[in-house]
């Protein structure tokens, strides 16, 4: 395992219990958000879809996306600041990177977060409410989904994401397999954003699902190595 940076073996332990959480986490949130769109493929990608749907569990959707906060998120920011010190001294954009790898946490955080309250009030009022009111709602639904899922996430916080880790498989590992698995994530999130900016939705796609797949490994992969190699 390549030395990822000079801290006692204590941070290094906890850090990569973290990415191995993030992971964990990542992947609760794919299996809790098949359950709250009962296995619906379209659901899943047209999450306006649950509107028309029986027995949605508002409930569900709030832990979708707070697993989604956690996992894809905030539990990454230990090691982006961690992996910062060992950029530093291998390239003047050290910076750079990480300060792209902190934006797509925030910004991706603030989708989640606002997702979590957003959805399950909608769902929650929908059935009860008038006609003209579901309409307001179906819209309000509409608006919120999209301005988070396609502005926020898959044009602007995926591209940042995709630039840090593109930075640290250049830079950080040394470890081929890490390298290429790094730069691939990377990619699939440059893909995913081209893809939607362009309007060419098989891209966007493919790279969604790689991001999605990738983000769920790379972090459980990274963090049992910094655990195991503690030198």
């Amino acid at each position: 395992m390549d030395t990822i940076i000079s801290y006692s073996k204590t941070d290094k332990t906890l850090v990569g219990y973290l990415l191995v959480l993030s992971g964990v986490l990542a992947l609760a949130c794919m299996v809790i958000g098949l359950f709250a769109t009962h296995f619906d493929a379209e659901a899943f990608s047209n999450p306006v879809k649950m509107l028309d749907m029986e027995n949605v569990d508002p409930l569900l959707l709030r832990w979708f996306m707070i697993l989604d906060l956690f996992g894809y998120y905030l539990l990454l920011l230990p090691f982006i600041y961690y992996a910062h010190h060992t950029l530093k001294n291998k390239t003047p954009w050290a910076g750079f990177f990480t300060g792209m790898g902190f934006a797509y946490v925030l910004i991706g955080a603030i989708g989640a977060t606002a997702l979590a309250v957003i959805w399950p009030s909608i769902l929650e009022q929908y059935p009860s409410a008038s006609d003209a009111t579901r309409e307001i709602l179906r819209a309000n639904f509409s608006l919120a989904t999209n301005f988070v899922v396609k502005g926020l996430w898959n044009y602007l916080e995926v591209f940042l994401g995709g630039i840090w880790w593109i930075g640290i498989g250049i830079f950080l590992f040394e470890n081929r397999s890490l390298k290429i698995a790094s730069i691939l994530l990377g990619g699939a999130c440059l893909l995913d954003s081209v893809g939607e900016l362009l309007t060419v939705p098989i891209l966007a796609e493919i790279g969604l699902n790689v991001y999605l797949l990738l983000g769920i490994v790379w972090p459980i992969w990274v963090g049992i190595k910094m655990v195991r190699f503690k030198n």
